[in-house]
């Protein structure tokens, strides 16, 4: 019985600090901009927070971001509504749980930047820059690697929403963190 009882608490505690319990926020970034960049990666991204933990708001945007990329891999057009649908309710319950966080609002601002506009999803967009611009400087906070950190700053220039006065105000919140 002593033998069982010590076999349950062995094993529950390797449970609980296994890897895929216990995910850091940068290797949950790393996947994130692998399936970025190459669409075949988003089932492993998928699969990866479906392992994690998500005890923070930020993950548990990242995972509703996952569910967003897996409309790309999916064939069916009602799979495709329904993994955004499950993106959509996954991020707002992230946004109510973090309002000020500009990781959770980037990667709201992304996604909705790239849904098709006749579904009507992406009218966070002003919203959501504003938000980002204003808390730029809680990036030193925020252990955001400064590649990361600049390439929000490019995505949103890239999108022509920030006005230039933007941009060079988020430029100058970035350079006082060097």
């Amino acid at each position: 019985m002593k033998l069982r009882y010590s076999v349950l608490i062995i094993i529950g505690w390797i449970v609980s600090v296994s890897p895929l319990h216990a995910q850091s926020i940068q290797e949950v970034r790393k996947s994130f901009h692998q399936a970025v960049m190459d669409p075949e990666e988003s089932r492993t991204f998928h699969q990866f927070l479906d392992q994690t933990t998500l005890n923070s708001s930020t993950l548990k945007a990242y995972k509703a971001v996952s569910e967003a990329l897996m409309a790309r891999v999916v064939w069916s057009p009602f799979s495709k509504l329904s993994q955004v649908m499950k993106y959509d309710n996954l991020m707002e319950m992230a946004i109510e749980e973090d309002q000020s966080n500009i990781e959770i609002r980037f990667l709201r601002f992304a996604i909705e930047y790239n849904l098709p506009r006749f579904l009507g999803m992406s009218q966070h967009l002003i919203e959501d820059r504003d938000v980002i611009v204003e808390n730029m400087t809680a990036v030193n906070s925020m252990d955001l690697d400064p590649s990361f950190s600049r390439y929000i700053l490019y995505f949103l220039n890239d999108t022509g929403l920030c006005s230039q006065e933007q941009i060079s105000q988020m430029r100058e919140k970035l350079a006082d963190k060097s």
